[in-house]
């Protein structure tokens, strides 16, 4: 683990209260794993969100060290009970959305490899998408899928965006929007129907707001109108969140608890509590 002790590791944490049994009361687990970072959740018997534990590591370093994920199931408390993790969530930016009378399991992947270099040690899952009657391919280090496999037996593996296809939504456009360090997860439904799709790069909030307005304006959306919904992956990532709101006038403002900490994870809080419906 020579790479990662000797650079910065950002780590965050929530608890919802300072007692002594909160630990003990955490039944379920959830994991987000994403390049250079993991986020960890626990949750009570009841569905109640009680933990949050975060960390990360260098961005000048390779996307994916294994070294760094081990010792992260390993050290992290909330992962001492691996019966407890019910889900694992992959944040992957090489995917495909395939609606179900096209899809076919080979020339699906041959698409998959035509539009992103997919390498020799990285596997490819896929998520059915019931409601939207679809496919969703997506492909990620094969290492990951065997440290979940070896560590949580348990767990269900599914890509970060399948809470963005959970239910259809109301709003005549809704777009949903995840920022994670390395990228941006983005889904638009319009008139109940799924419209687009995208996993980004970035490298501030105006670039995310660039793109999502190009969106709308290539779809000939109001993008005042649009009701959307942004989260992150950790606190840290508040101000790129606050940058984007400022260009969505109705961008739906989180649920958090009462106290200053609270609301500083509203944002992280509001995606896990969507992660963690997905993966009952």
């Amino acid at each position: 683990m020579s790479e990662i002790t000797n650079s910065a590791i950002n780590y965050h944490a929530y608890n919802v209260h300072e007692g002594d049994t909160l630990m003990s009361q955490v039944a379920k687990t959830i994991c987000i794993l994403q390049p250079r970072g993991l986020t960890v959740a626990g949750f009570s018997e009841h569905g109640d969100l009680l933990m949050i534990r975060y960390g990360d590591y260098n961005r000048t370093l390779p996307m994916w060290i294994l070294d760094f994920y081990e010792h992260r199931f390993i050290d992290e408390p909330l992962l001492q009970r691996p019966e407890n993790v019910i889900a694992t969530f992959v944040a992957s930016d090489k995917y495909l959305v395939i609606p179900e009378p096209v899809y076919d399991e080979i020339e699906v992947v041959k698409w998959l490899n035509k539009l992103f270099f997919v390498e020799g040690n990285e596997v490819l899952s896929v998520h059915r998408l019931a409601e939207d009657k679809a496919r969703y391919m997506y492909a990620y280090p094969g290492t990951m899928k065997s440290l979940v496999g070896r560590y949580f037996v348990n767990s269900k593996l599914l890509p970060l965006s399948s809470y963005q296809f959970y239910k259809p939504y109301k709003a005549d456009s809704s777009l949903q929007c995840t920022i994670t360090q390395e990228h941006v997860v983005a889904t638009l439904y319009k008139n109940r129907l799924l419209h687009w799709h995208q996993v980004f790069a970035y490298e501030n909030g105006e670039d995310i707001a660039y793109q999502l307005k190009l969106l709308c304006k290539q779809l000939r959306i109001n993008p005042d109108a649009v009701d959307m919904q942004c989260t992150v992956a950790y606190r840290g990532l508040n101000p790129i969140m606050n940058d984007v709101a400022q260009y969505f006038p109705n961008i739906r403002e989180n649920e958090a608890t009462e106290t200053p900490h609270g609301r500083q994870w509203a944002g992280t809080i509001s995606l896990l509590q969507q992660l963690y419906a997905c993966a009952l």
